[in-house]
């Protein structure tokens, strides 16, 4: 038996597939919410959908307006292809405008940037300085120049006491530093010889307390957090409490070039009245 549809029930029929569709094209966050909206800002936005892809864009804008007005989500969805239906219509200006208020609200989809719709856009200087904004929000660690403070110490070395006389490469206990987390952490991978009371360490600058902060443990149980500042010296500075004493310690990391770093320890019994010399390393590096 054949079920005869009305006009209405073809007309819900038509906007809900076309959204449906939308987001399946798009693969972007908030797909089941977006798919599941049954409301007049979901037909709104398959409209303008329909007029854009259809090359309408400026019959497209005042409906994308419309659904953003009407609360359609994720509003961004729709602000972005607002952008595209201005810049394809011919309106720098405004396309512009939308590109940057989405930035500045910390917008993060880096899979917007190379859309053919902006193409008309993408020599402008404020369009350059719209994906650049997106990128560091994207990747705000790696466009931070104060989580690189410490990329000296990145690299694999040898590490031995400081001194005048000093073996040959390989002689001593191995340190692999990597950046991790797209440049939001230094990590430590500490190999001392032996094997015995291997370490690790994670290194991030707290951009809450503007200072770095170092969580380490080892094979023994001991968890050390330290925090500290780079000085004017270039060098950074820590200090922590002693794992399982009342003693208070520092460690302090001196850039010696590209190819070595000192790290120099103390330690203190009468809470921070007197110091003294607990280790004192030169890492060089191997590769």
């Amino acid at each position: 038996m054949r079920y005869a549809v009305s006009m209405p029930e073809r007309l819900v029929f038509i906007v809900l597939t076309t959204v449906l569709s939308v987001v399946a094209s798009s693969g972007e966050a908030g797909a089941q919410q977006t798919a599941a909206q049954a409301g007049p800002a979901a037909a709104t936005f398959a409209q303008a959908v329909q007029l854009h892809d259809s090359g309408k864009f400026t019959d497209a804008i005042p409906l994308f307006k419309q659904a953003i007005a009407q609360g359609f989500q994720p509003v961004n969805q729709a602000r972005v292809r607002l952008a595209r239906a201005y810049a394809r219509a011919g309106n720098a200006e405004s396309a512009l405008v939308e590109l940057e208020t989405l930035a500045a609200a910390g917008f993060a989809n880096t899979a917007v940037l190379p859309m053919p719709d902006l193409d008309s856009l993408r020599a402008m200087t404020r369009f350059k300085a719209f994906e650049q904004k997106v990128n560091a929000n994207a990747h705000p660690c790696a466009a931070d120049p104060r989580f690189h403070t410490f990329d000296f110490w990145i690299g694999e070395w040898d590490v031995q006491p400081t001194a005048a006389a000093r073996g040959p490469i390989g002689s001593g206990a191995t340190s692999i530093v990597e950046a991790q987390l797209e440049g939001c952490v230094i990590q430590e991978n500490w190999l001392p010889i032996g094997g015995v009371g291997a370490g690790k360490s994670f290194n991030t600058f707290n951009t809450v307390t503007k200072q770095w902060e170092q969580y380490y443990v080892d094979s023994r149980g001991t968890i050390t957090l330290y925090k500290g500042t780079f000085h004017e010296d270039g060098n950074l500075y820590y200090e922590a409490d002693q794992f399982g004493s009342s003693n208070k310690i520092r460690m302090t990391f001196f850039n010696q070039g590209p190819t070595q770093v000192r790290q120099l320890g103390h330690i203190s019994t009468d809470g921070g009245k007197t110091w003294s010399v607990s280790f004192d390393l030169t890492y060089v590096r191997k590769k």
